[in-house]
Order: C-alpha cells, then sequence, then structure tokens
C-alpha cells in the first residue's frame, strides 16, 4: 500500500546534497521509484465480490484480473471497512492488518499472465446488516470493480423449530450450524461459459467441449474472460478424446448422456439390507438432473442434527460423541465448539466408506431447512466445480456415492454438499485439534485441508499420482501414528475411491436412505415419506 503522499513533496534539486540525509534519500528513491512502478503495473482490474451474506457474517472474493500487455509480478492491494466489518480468516492469500487490511500473494499466485486472472478469499463478521463491499485500491489496480453476487439464502439462526410433541428447547446454539470448509480450494477462476476463443478447433475434455488457450502453454488458463486449455494438456488426454474440429460455430456444445432414460448400475455387496423404509443398494439407478458439486470438510463439532429440535418429531437426532469418540447420552451435551466448550464432538461413525469400487456411502452437511436424515444421490460428472483440469475430478468420472445430511451449513447453498471427511478442513470451527491431540498445522489448511495443503505444497499442475501420495502421507501421519484407524481408514478414502477430486461438480437427487446409513445415524426418515423431487 502506497500513501497518499507525492513525490512533488521532496524536491531534491532545492536542497545541497551535502545536508540531504540518508533517510531522505531513501524515501525520495523508493517514492520514485513507486512511482514508476505504478504508472508501469496499473494493469489489472480488481474486484470485491461478495459470495455469501448471511447477516452476521460473509465470504468474499477478491479477483485480479490481468488486462495488460505484460504479466504481472507480484501485486499488493488493500481495502478498508467503513461499516465495522471485520476479517477472520482468508484463504490463497497472505492477509495482514486489522482495518484498512492488505493482501499479498502466495508463492504460487504471485505471477499473472495477460488476460489471465487469480482469486483468494476471505470471511469475515458484518459490521451492519448487510456486507460491504469496499473498493481495492493498490498499484496494480487500474480499474476497481466493486461487485456483488446473490447473497447466499442460507442465514444462521440461533432458534430451532420444536416439536410440540416432544419436551425440548427451541434454543440451538450457534456453533451446532458450520461454515463450509472447502470452498476456496482453488484460485483459478473458473467459467461457465463454452465461446470457443481458438477459430475451429475446441478441446473435448473427458466430454465437454471447452475452449482452447491461444497463449497459455500448459495446463489450464483463463484468457479472454473465459477458462480454457491449453493445446499440450488437451492433446495428453486418453481417446477418443483431445482436439477436434468444430466448424464455424462460436459457441461449444456439451457432450452429455440423455437425460430421456435411466440407466441401473448394479452393486454388488454381501452385506444384509433392509427393506422397511430403505432403499436397497443392489441397483442404484441413474439420471439425476440436479447440479451440485461436493466440497469437504471435518471440525469435530457436535451437529446441526444432533439437536432434538432440529429434527422431526418421529426422527431420533444423531448421536454425539466425547472427545474418546463413545456415545454421549445426554442428547443436550454443548458442542465442543461451543462458547461455554461443551463435550460433544461428531462421532468417528460418520467418516464415509466404499461399498464397490463404485459406490460409495457418507455424510454431508447441507443449506438449510428441514434437510436432517434426508439422503443424496451424488453422480460425478467428471468436471471440478471450481478447479478447471482438476485430474481427481476427471478421475471421479461415473462413480457414485449417497449421503446422509446431518448438519447445515451458513454458507453451504442449494446443490452443494459439504461431505465429512476426515482431514477435509475444519473451516471456521475446530475442535479437532483438542480432540485428536494434533497442531494446527498438522490439520492442513483451515479451508481444505490436507489436500488444499498438498496443492500449496505441490502446486497446481502436478499429477493426481503426486496429490495422492501426498494426501495419503498426511493420513497417516496425523491419523496412522496416533492410532486413529477409523478416521485414516476414511482419510485415504478420500485419496483412492474418491480420487482426491477437489470439488467435483455433480448431478444429484433425493433418494431414500440406504439402511448402511441410517443404522449408523440412527436418523430415519422413511414413516414421513416425503422424499422430494425438486432441486434445492
Amino acid at each position: 500500500m502506497f500513501k497518499n503522499t507525492t513525490v512533488k513533496k521532496i524536491v531534491i534539486k532545492h536542497l545541497p546534497i551535502k545536508k540531504l540525509a540518508i533517510k531522505k534519500n531513501i524515501v525520495s528513491a523508493s517514492l520514485l521509484l513507486a512511482a514508476m512502478q505504478a504508472g508501469h503495473a496499473q494493469a489489472a482490474k480488481c474486484e470485491y465480490i461478495v459470495a455469501n451474506d448471511w447477516g452476521s457474517g460473509f465470504t468474499a472474493t477478491i479477483r485480479i484480473t490481468n488486462n495488460g500487455t505484460s504479466n504481472i509480478s507480484g501485486w499488493n492491494i488493500g481495502w478498508n471497512y467503513s461499516d465495522g466489518s471485520r476479517v477472520t480468516s482468508s484463504w490463497n492469500a497472505t492477509v495482514a492488518g486489522s482495518n484498512p487490511y492488505t493482501a499479498t500473494p502466495l508463492n504460487w499466485n504471485g505471477n499473472i499472465a495477460v488476460n489471465s486472472s487469480i482469486e483468494f478469499g476471505i470471511q469475515g463478521n458484518n459490521g451492519a446488516s448487510k456486507a460491504q463491499v469496499p473498493a481495492i485500491t493498490g498499484a496494480v489496480c487500474n480499474s476497481v470493480v466493486t461487485s456483488s453476487v446473490a447473497p447466499s439464502s442460507v442465514a444462521p439462526s440461533s432458534v430451532a423449530i420444536s416439536s410440540s410433541s416432544r419436551p425440548s428447547s427451541s434454543v440451538v446454539p450457534v456453533s451446532s450450524s458450520r461454515v463450509s470448509s472447502s470452498i476456496p480450494a482453488s484460485s483459478v477462476r473458473s467459467s461457465s461459459s463454452s465461446s470457443i476463443t481458438v477459430g475451429g478447433q475446441a478441446c473435448n475434455w473427458y466430454g465437454t467441449v471447452t475452449p482452447l488457450c491461444a497463449n497459455t502453454t500448459s495446463g489450464w488458463g483463463y484468457e479472454n474472460g473465459k477458462s480454457c486449455v491449453a493445446r499440450s494438456t488437451c492433446s495428453a488426454q486418453p481417446s477418443p478424446y483431445g482436439i477436434v474440429t468444430t466448424g464455424a460455430s462460436s459457441s461449444a456444445s456439451v457432450i452429455s448422456r440423455s437425460s430421456s432414460s435411466s440407466s441401473v448400475v448394479t452393486i454388488p455387496s454381501s452385506s444384509s439390507r433392509s427393506s422397511q423404509n430403505n432403499s436397497s443398494t443392489s441397483s442404484v439407478v441413474l439420471g439425476a438432473t440436479c447440479n451440485g458439486y461436493a466440497t469437504r470438510y471435518w471440525d469435530c463439532c457436535k451437529a446441526h442434527c444432533s439437536w432434538t429440535a432440529n429434527v422431526p418429531s418421529v426422527v431420533n437426532a444423531l448421536p454425539a460423541c466425547g472427545s474418546n469418540n463413545s456415545r454421549l447420552t445426554d442428547v443436550n451435551a454443548g458442542s465442543a465448539c461451543g462458547n461455554g466448550g461443551g463435550s460433544a464432538h461428531m462421532c468417528w461413525g460418520m467418516a464415509p466408506f466404499a461399498v464397490s469400487d463404485k459406490l460409495a456411502y457418507g455424510y454431508a452437511a447441507t443449506a438449510s431447512g428441514d434437510v436432517c436424515g434426508r439422503c443424496y444421490q451424488l453422480e460425478f460428472t467428471g468436471q471440478s466445480h471450481n478447479s478447471p483440469g482438476d485430474p481427481g475430478s476427471s478421475a471421479l468420472a461415473g462413480k457414485v456415492m449417497i449421503v446422509q445430511a446431518t448438519n447445515i451449513g451458513y454458507d453451504v447453498g442449494g446443490g452443494q454438499f459439504d461431505i465429512l471427511v476426515p482431514g477435509g478442513g475444519v473451516g471456521a470451527f475446530n475442535a479437532c485439534s483438542a480432540q485428536w491431540g494434533v497442531s494446527n498445522s498438522e490439520l492442513g489448511a483451515q479451508y481444505g485441508g490436507f489436500l488444499a495443503a498438498c496443492k500449496q505444497e505441490l502446486g497446481y499442475n502436478a499429477s493426481l499420482a503426486q496429490y495422492k501420495s501426498c494426501l495419503t502421507s498426511r493420513c497417516n501421519s496425523v491419523f496412522g501414528s496416533r492410532g486413529l484407524t477409523e478416521l485414516q481408514q476414511a482419510c485415504t478414502w478420500y485419496a483412492n475411491w474418491f480420487e482426491a477430486a477437489d470439488n467435483p461438480a455433480l448431478k444429484y437427487k433425493e433418494v431414500a436412505c440406504p439402511a448402511e446409513l441410517t443404522s449408523r445415524s440412527g436418523m430415519n426418515r422413511g414413516p414421513l415419506n416425503d422424499i422430494k423431487t425438486s432441486c434445492n
């Protein structure tokens, strides 16, 4: 950040050289250099975008787009809130200050190529009833754009609707609801546009026609306001994918399966099934049409659905566990993430597990509402929600996961499933360090956990094998070395079955819950017969 001091305030020619202090020489030179750099470096559009606003808090994305003629090497920006808002956490940048704030790059996102952009995220507390959108300042910014997307419909509430058929308090601690821990997993902006930037040719990226980059030589890029893939990266795909001829058309089409018919996938399993009020997992009917994506978290907190006031009267609340993973008999035990430092944690039995090489079960946080105990079938498309070219998401294509909702998130929107994965990131609340006896640094990135830490360590163009190896090593180091076998297995499940996918895109639909999920959670909505067919 440069102060409002101008170069003309120090006029060297009017001072005898012998009287000019060394300090003034340094200041003068610094200011002159700053002015020269500012004139040369002002080549980027700087945007502040409110991603979610739930009244008391917010998340926002700050984007820097290089619309100049030369690469940007290094950046330093700042902003100031006038309403008392304060930043509480950040990701993909080093944020300093207590208002005003400054942000500088990490070791992998300091350079911005022409027609490319970088993003980083922040979370904070609102100073007023609505998230403020401050101006972004800095020598790199030639045009400052402040914008805000539609706020999330997920609002925090400490009041849960209580059923009159059972005695329970309708006031539930705020800490029973969580903030998603892995949305900000990538600094590369994704785009839903499919316009082709290279005349006559495009990239068939695992079934989706994607623009080819004109300037980026490797990996994924962001040119002319759109995501694109380099020719070398596109050509490295196995047949039948790769560079395709598109003719004169300026828009790309998406290759997808027909929604007019459903496919049935048989899932062999030797485990027994309960036929009453639960679905049989011997077959999975594909054909989900709602668009969504999966994120990940594990904060060791008592879940929203563990409070009796948050579940229907005919449904049991989700059990909570103590620090040693033993089930608690007191359903009103305070959350370990609460202000009073309660004893209730998430039980380790909520970890995901594989049924076969194509089907897995687990639990997730979803958007707010009457969600406790509902189950959703997630059909992974092979794309990532916000990390273009993610190799893990590509490898996950064709797999199916069924999750049961056990929690809600303040910033979890419709179509988002924040899957419980040990090592997936603690997010805004962290009871794991105390429960597991680990340091904060061992938990990886606050948002995104082990995988996000691996990507920061290896960079965003490493191979899938490298990401899996790094992730598995962290799983073994944190959980295996402490004898936390159940958590270690679930953590390596993420590396193996889930292919270390980073926020994969998916199609989803609500389904009847498999017996394997309801038997673990104790939540069975079957008697309600209230499966919804609409997208949430």
